[in-house]
């Protein structure tokens, strides 16, 4: 082992050098648990691509920061964001009336009957369980 430039210790020969750490094995010592709410996440991003039929993303995000001046120790934080689609939301028509108020009838079309061509058909002796209509009224 020797020293470089700046201070640190590095390897001399490959015997001597330290295999970097694998992401699983700091995730389960430094952040339990992560592993666990990106596999939910994903279930949820999967339904939602499944549903609507586009794509979307998961991101997983670590952040580290010295601790303290000496450098022996970080902080660790993370992030897990989601961008699931959405389903496509339908659209409706609608006119704008007296007083900017939104209709669903154009009020610039003539109507198909005036009010005196709508006919009561009365009261209708309906069972009210199964909507059978048991005695037509004038019939």
């Amino acid at each position: 082992m020797t020293t470089n430039t700046k201070g640190h210790t590095v390897a001399d020969n490959k015997e001597d050098r330290v295999r970097p750490q694998g992401l699983s094995e700091i995730l389960a010592s430094i952040r339990p648990g992560a592993d666990v709410e990106l596999g939910e996440e994903m279930s949820k991003l999967i339904d939602a691509v499944k549903d609507t039929g586009k794509a979307g993303t998961l991101t997983y995000s670590i952040s580290v920061k010295l601790a303290d001046g000496a450098g022996s120790a970080v902080v660790i934080g993370d992030k897990i964001t989601a961008k699931r689609p959405e389903k496509d939301r339908a659209t409706s028509i609608a006119y704008i009336g007296d007083g900017n108020h939104l209709t669903r009838t154009d009020p610039n079309s003539m109507p198909l009957w005036d009010n005196e061509d709508i006919r009561d058909a009365g009261p209708a002796n309906v069972d009210l369980q199964t909507g059978e209509i048991k005695d037509a009224p004038n019939a």
